[in-house]
């Protein structure tokens, strides 16, 4: 058996909890949309703004596409807002991963996050935790300049680590992102299910 040195983590709905609802509708009331309108246009757009990591670009597309009748000097008031409650709304921890990746850490494994987020999420998740204490290696999609599953992100964070593919875990919510690392050789788990904490931790355990 390949034992296994490196965990990678996922960000969105791993290491932090589903966007909260009430964080959502108060988007949708700030754009001035039907919730339905606004949460497909914020889906739709969500790609290029975690790659290119231009708040102001892609709230005004996810304003365009909803349907948002706010006029040019109300959007001026409406993106910083919009922009805050967006990076609060991906910064609700999971405090239960982020201590099962320091104890891996602490076992003499090598962590990493690696996640398609904007520059607003991280710079607040930057300011909130001390993220040396859980991770060797932060690979940001809009820092780097590409998104899961491309198979580049995969192969920088196993650079950044030194680690082989085969001896890497990478655990991810989204079906997609956990192909696009099993394509490159990674061990792969998908965080879904009645207790995906509890999985992950045995599995993080028994590697140890």
């Amino acid at each position: 058996m390949i034992r296994l040195r490196a965990l990678v983590l996922d960000l969105g709905e791993v290491l932090v909890h589903p966007q909260p609802a009430e964080l959502v509708r108060h988007m949708a009331e700030t754009a001035a949309t039907p919730l339905a309108a606004f949460t497909a246009a914020y889906w739709a757009h969500r790609d290029e703004y975690d790659l290119a990591g231009n708040a102001r670009r892609y709230w005004d597309a996810v304003l365009r596409d909803a349907g948002s009748p706010l006029r040019e000097a109300s959007r001026d008031l409406a993106v910083p807002r919009l922009t805050a409650l967006d990076a609060e709304s991906w910064t609700q921890y999971r405090e239960e991963v982020w201590e099962i990746a320091r104890g891996f850490r602490e076992a003499g494994g090598q962590t990493a996050l690696l996640s398609n987020c904007g520059p607003e999420v991280i710079e607040r998740l930057r300011s909130q935790k001390v993220t040396s204490r859980y991770f060797d290696a932060m690979v940001v999609s809009w820092e780097v300049g590409c998104l899961k599953p491309d198979p580049a992100i995969y192969q920088l964070t196993l650079a950044k680590l030194v680690v082989r593919a085969e001896e890497a875990l990478f655990v991810d919510d989204r079906p997609p992102n956990v192909a696009g690392a099993q394509a490159v050789g990674m061990q792969a788990m998908l965080f879904s299910g009645a207790d995906p904490v509890s999985a992950l931790r045995e599995r993080a355990l028994r590697a140890g």
